[in-house]
């Protein structure tokens, strides 16, 4: 499930390095505004019955899901979610000869609508730090079942290494403007800024470190925001399969949930290859000390441990799936 997360960001980032466009497909749509804008300070109570759902958002945020859907390109599932929206526009952008010799073009989409791209670059042959790309989506749709709209503009901040070697450092920063992606009926959108930093000099580990101070989405009529975000995602590929851990803290502010609550990671999530993690703690901290602790058990089930009062001492313990968790936010 993780390393899934970790393959779309390097889709999204690679993406970012390349000087062309392909396309998008579906039908079109529009998204709600992204309401909350996270960042009240106004912690929302735990109770026992926002307890399921309140884990399954943070859970699909810390696992990838909420906050980095899949790309369409890539043979995973498509997941809803703010950096899902991010990726999706990234994967369009490929190499192009007619685009290394201007500065700008206006690019048809395969069935309907276009993107207008303006580059600045040091060099059109290779890719460069301060290099930037900026594109615009009108009703983008080239038959693979997305239609894109909105502006993103991606700047790669740092480069070192050897991309084809797969030694290398790469930094990417993504910022959204009215970003939308429909795709089967249902169009989500997302504003903010995303910070992207892939590490590959060690051999056979990457360490991938994803934040944000704030960013906005809205999908299927609901509409959240996560703020002050950083997800540091290591796979060690040196073993089969790969071991990959992730830490992560954030606050989610969501109406699902009343409010605010704030996340931490207790113990690393660890997990192998394409499973759940088989070990890990994430502590949600919600108004008045009130708390979740979201417990792996093992790669399919995972143990809710619920404080509703602030005292310290859980006045409720759930187990559940994985599967089932992260199903809980629709």
């Amino acid at each position: 499930m993780i390393r899934n997360l970790r393959i779309t960001i390097i889709a999204a980032c690679v993406g970012a390095l390349l000087t062309g466009c392909g396309g998008g497909g579906g039908s079109s749509g529009s998204a709600p505004a992204p309401g909350p804008t996270g960042g009240s300070g106004e912690l929302a109570p735990i109770t026992i019955d926002n307890a399921p759902l309140t884990a399954g958002l943070v859970a699909n945020v810390a696992l990838g899901d909420g906050v980095f859907g899949a790309l369409s390109s890539i043979e995973i599932p498509t997941i809803p979610g703010a950096t899902g929206a991010i990726v999706t526009g990234a994967a369009k952008i490929s190499r192009s000869s007619e685009l290394e010799a201007t500065s700008s073009a206006s690019v048809s989409c395969a069935v309907f609508g276009s993107i207008d791209i303006d580059i600045t670059v040091a060099d059109p042959l290779q890719p460069s730090e301060n290099d930037i790309y900026a594109l615009q989506f009108s009703e983008c749709n080239d038959g693979d079942g997305v239609v894109t709209n909105g502006g993103m503009i991606i700047t790669i901040t740092d480069l070192d290494g050897d991309l084809q070697s797969g030694q290398f450092l790469l930094g990417v920063r993504m910022q959204l403007s009215a970003f939308q992606v429909t795709e089967g009926g249902e169009t989500t959108g997302a504003d903010g800024t995303v910070t992207i930093t892939m590490d590959s000099m060690t051999p056979s580990v990457m360490t991938i470190t994803v934040s944000t101070s704030a960013l906005a989405t809205s999908s299927d009529g609901s509409a959240e925001a996560v703020t002050d975000l950083t997800v540091t995602i290591s796979e060690d590929q040196g073993t089969f399969p790969a071991a990959i851990s992730v830490n992560t803290s954030f606050t989610i502010d969501s109406p699902r949930i009343g409010g605010e609550v704030r996340v931490s990671t207790s113990l690393a999530l660890e997990s192998s290859g394409d499973e759940y993690p088989y070990v890990g703690e994430l502590r949600i901290t919600g108004a008045e000390n009130s708390a979740i602790v979201i417990i792996a058990l093992d790669a399919n089930r995972v143990r809710l441990e619920i404080d509703i009062d602030g005292d310290g001492a859980f006045d409720e313990t759930l187990e559940t799936t994985w599967d089932e968790l992260m199903a809980l936010t629709g």
